[in-house]
């Protein structure tokens, strides 16, 4: 009779259950907009903690290095000299952008603004040569002269349109900046008080979860942050050593605007498989301007770099840091571009990568459930 009852409850316990979840399952579908733009607007309000969160992710990479090369018994002092070390030196990158960076990128941008007229009208002069050498159609001619009269007018009334806007986006711009000295100063925080907040996450969780779940979540959560660490350090590195190479390139080869390339060029590559690709065309357009000769040998120049950073410094900097194929790499940065944009392409590849080992040990863990099952039935029998 108790057994009977003990089942009773069960099941009315798992329809309970199912009944509760696909309510919400209902509910999500109808007011899935209201759901989202709510969610939206918690992310905004909690951005400067998200912020604050990346950038304490960041400084904890050079934190644990010299935790690990500093000669500091005292493993608490350790950890403070350390946090202070990595905010110095991040401060000190940030420095050396704003002083040596920052002028050469003003410099360049001034040139390209002072060249603008020139520019369009050397762009016109080799159309109306081409249209020359080809001796188009009088009536093609036409529609080509009022195809540029249209586009002239829409791109008129386009900046008329976004003058109004202009005031909103110094808005945005400046709250932006807020929200990124806010998540300064809490990553900050988080460093100094990594070990506080770290036990109290796990004492929470540890009341949260039974020692099963909490075990697999403990894994699962050390995967990725591993993973992301190494894939963030090594794309880092890589991005900067490839900056300063395409700098000293463009220098030697007089290639014009050689510190926005650079930039370009440095900025891009964070962006796994595309991003190469991404910067060297958007800078053989800036430069064709200039000189078409010059755009050519950027072209060049910049595929023989590209060649050079994945047979080089690729393997020995980033190495197997996500332990993928080329294939499941494209994969993930076209999924993940795909979704949401830039940050998806960046962040894609890590996130898939720790996707992918957990499905690989499920995977290895099943064929060994089947694989002693199998053995202990031939034994039975």
């Amino acid at each position: 009779m108790k057994t009977s009852i003990k089942v009773r409850d069960l099941t009315l316990k798992n329809i309970f259950i199912i009944l509760s979840y696909t309510a919400l399952l209902v509910l999500g579908v109808i007011y899935f907009e209201s759901i989202f733009q709510y969610l939206g607007e918690l992310l905004n309000i909690i951005q400067p903690f998200i912020i604050g969160f990346i950038l304490a992710f960041i400084f904890n990479i050079p934190m644990k290095f010299f935790e690990k090369k500093l000669a500091i018994q005292n493993k608490k002092k350790r950890r403070v000299v350390s946090a202070i070390l990595s905010v110095l030196l991040i401060l000190l990158v940030l420095l050396l952008v704003v002083m040596v960076v920052v002028p050469q990128v003003i410099e360049n941008v001034r040139t390209l603004i002072d060249n603008l007229p020139s520019i369009f009208a050397q762009a016109e002069k080799w159309l109306n040569y081409v249209f020359e050498e080809i001796r188009l159609s009088p009536d093609l001619l036409d529609k080509i002269n009022e195809f540029q009269t249209r586009f002239a007018q829409t791109f008129i009334s386009t900046l008329t349109a976004w003058a109004p806007n202009i005031a909103s986006g110094v808005s945005h711009i400046t709250t932006s900046v807020i929200n990124i000295f806010m998540g300064f100063v809490m990553a900050i925080y988080m460093i100094f008080s990594k070990d506080k907040l770290i036990r109290q996450v796990k004492k929470f969780a540890h009341a949260l979860f039974n020692d099963q779940h909490y075990q697999y979540i403990s894994e699962v959560v050390k995967l990725t942050g591993t993973t992301f660490e190494n894939f963030l350090a090594g794309q880092l590195t890589e991005s900067i050593i490839i900056g300063v190479l395409c700098y000293i390139g463009c220098m030697i080869l007089d290639i014009p605007y050689a510190s926005i390339a650079a930039i370009v060029i440095g900025f891009t590559n964070i962006i796994p498989y595309f991003g190469p690709i991404i910067g060297a065309v958007i800078s053989s357009v800036l430069i064709l301007f200039v000189s078409p000769m010059k755009a050519l040998i950027f072209l060049v120049f910049s595929t023989l770099l590209q060649q050079f950073e994945s047979n080089l410094i690729y393997p020995h900097v980033v190495g197997n840091s996500v332990g993928l194929s080329a294939l499941w790499v494209l994969f993930a940065v076209s999924v993940g571009g795909g979704l949401f944009g830039i940050p998806g392409m960046v962040f894609g590849l890590p996130t898939f990568s720790v996707i992918y080992e957990l499905l690989r040990r499920w995977t290895n863990y099943r064929l060994e459930v089947k694989r002693n099952l199998a053995k202990k039935t031939r034994e039975d029998c």
